[in-house]
């Protein structure tokens, strides 16, 4: 099987010219692959029947330029071309790039970074990164030749996977319903163009999410109230000299960033989750790209973005999933442009995935009831999810998770108003102790939370 290769020829190195325009020409007319120094080893390795694809630098070059094939023999490396000293070997054009100026991110679809020459080793991830979006192509599983793609019928077949799942969707709900968990398996489903399991394995879903993680297709982030515009699509960023002179340089925002990645690889779904996601000044973080992430908007339009003065859109392949507590902010209070572009999906206390039994404590009926009473005592934007006591195991455990983390719940929830708490727990948990005149002193009485009859609300 054929071996595949990045070949560079820079055209610049240490701010100073090591091509000309004309000897480029030349080397591209002639069909040749020209390097010197180290690289020569290198390039012996390269044999016939060989592919290559062919760069002229990288971020700030020129970008991808071709697909060529080597069609002379490593021991025949020769030196009569323009540069004195420089080896050359010959090679069949294959395919020019469908976008020839396009300048390749350091290392992308293949581990060579800035070397003039480097072997391509995941052949699967140089398919999708170079081959597809720049030529068409992808390379055949047995023979490792690259071959045309059908555009149409693999586009075909990539928009009718996309109408499982809405392109924009938040999960909202109370504390502990596992929508950070949705979050993870609906991301791995789309990118896996699957249909969403309905009993997922929670450990083989985080390695494939975690695999999608690292090649760039999913992208976790937290909105906060300091979060702005620059920090999601681009502002200016400050460079101090060793003169201590300021300047500013244009940077892209994370989001930006993120549609520019899934721009190139077209075939292939994308998500972005914002965890938070009410939490954010929507506002002020999207933007006038609160239009463009519209289903019908998505590459129809497009906008002049405000630094870099670039066209934008958001990609038809980009999927975003946000997640929010109602507990937080109710979504009446959400703002209207976001709440009119996501389908909202929530996520409820589900009693049912619990234990009836831990050393005699049911805990479906204890959530049951402790819900049944917040509600009426406050509403159902504030219950408490089964997420708190999924890994419940024993009587120790339960009594952890009241100590430490439902009771702190039930002080944010009714602001340190112990009678409210009281009324919610009822006497075991809490003691009251009259101090006259309708007046009372609450403590919390921790030896009840050992005793399984104190759970029996």
């Amino acid at each position: 099987m054929a071996n595949w290769w990045k070949v560079n020829h820079s055209p610049f190195f240490e701010n100073r010219k090591l091509f000309t325009d004309k000897e480029l020409d030349y080397f591209r007319n002639e069909h040749l692959i020209v390097v010197a120094g180290i690289p020569v080893s290198t390039m012996s390795k390269m044999k016939n029947g060989d592919y290559f694809f062919l760069i002229h630098g990288n971020e700030g070059g020129y970008g991808i330029q071709l697909i060529g094939q080597i069609i002379d023999d490593e021991n025949s490396i020769r030196t009569e071309n323009p540069k004195k000293n420089w080896y050359q070997r010959k090679y069949k054009l294959i395919k020019d790039a469908l976008t020839p100026s396009v300048p390749i991110p350091l290392g992308k679809g293949t581990a060579g970074g800035q070397n003039t020459i480097a072997k391509v080793y995941d052949l699967e991830k140089f398919s999708n990164d170079i081959l597809k979006p720049f030529f068409g192509m992808k390379i055949d599983q047995t023979t490792h030749e690259p071959i045309n793609i059908d555009e149409k019928n693999e586009l075909q077949a990539f928009e009718t996977s996309k109408k499982l799942f809405p392109l924009n969707m938040i999960f909202h709900g109370v504390p502990g319903t596992g929508k950070t968990f949705s979050t993870t398996s609906y991301a791995v489903t789309i990118c896996n163009n699957k249909n969403l399991d309905d009993n997922p394995n929670y450990d083989e879903i985080k390695q494939e999410y975690d695999k999608f993680k690292a090649e760039g297709r999913i992208k976790f982030v937290t909105f906060h109230q300091s979060y702005g515009y620059e920090d999601f699509i681009e502002g200016l960023s400050p460079i101090l000299d060793t003169n201590g002179n300021i300047s500013y340089k244009i940077k892209s925002g994370v989001f930006k960033k993120f549609c520019d990645t899934a721009r190139m690889t077209p075939n292939e779904n994308f998500v972005f989750i914002i965890d938070e996601i009410n939490r954010g000044n929507i506002s002020k973080i999207f933007g006038e790209l609160i239009t463009l992430i519209e289903e019908d908007k998505r590459e129809e339009i497009s906008v002049t973005l405000p630094y870099s003065q670039e066209e934008f859109t958001v990609p038809r392949n980009v999927y975003i999933i946000g997640t929010m507590n109602t507990a937080d902010r109710s979504i009446a209070l959400l703002d209207t442009a976001l709440r009119r572009r996501f389908e909202f999906i929530e996520m409820m206390p589900r009693p049912e995935l619990l234990p009836e039994n831990i050393e005699g404590v049911n805990v479906q009926k204890l959530l049951e009831e402790l819900n049944r009473r917040i509600e009426m005592y406050y509403d159902r934007d504030h219950l408490i999810g089964h997420a708190y006591f999924i890994k419940c195991k024993t009587l120790a455990d339960l009594s952890k998770v009241f100590i430490n983390k439902i009771i702190p719940l039930l002080q944010e929830y009714f602001f340190e108003d112990y009678e409210t708490i009281y009324k919610v727990l009822g006497g075991k948990f809490i003691n009251r102790e009259a101090l006259g005149n309708e007046k009372y002193r609450y403590k919390i009485n921790k030896a009840a939370f050992n005793d399984a009859e104190s759970y029996k609300l």
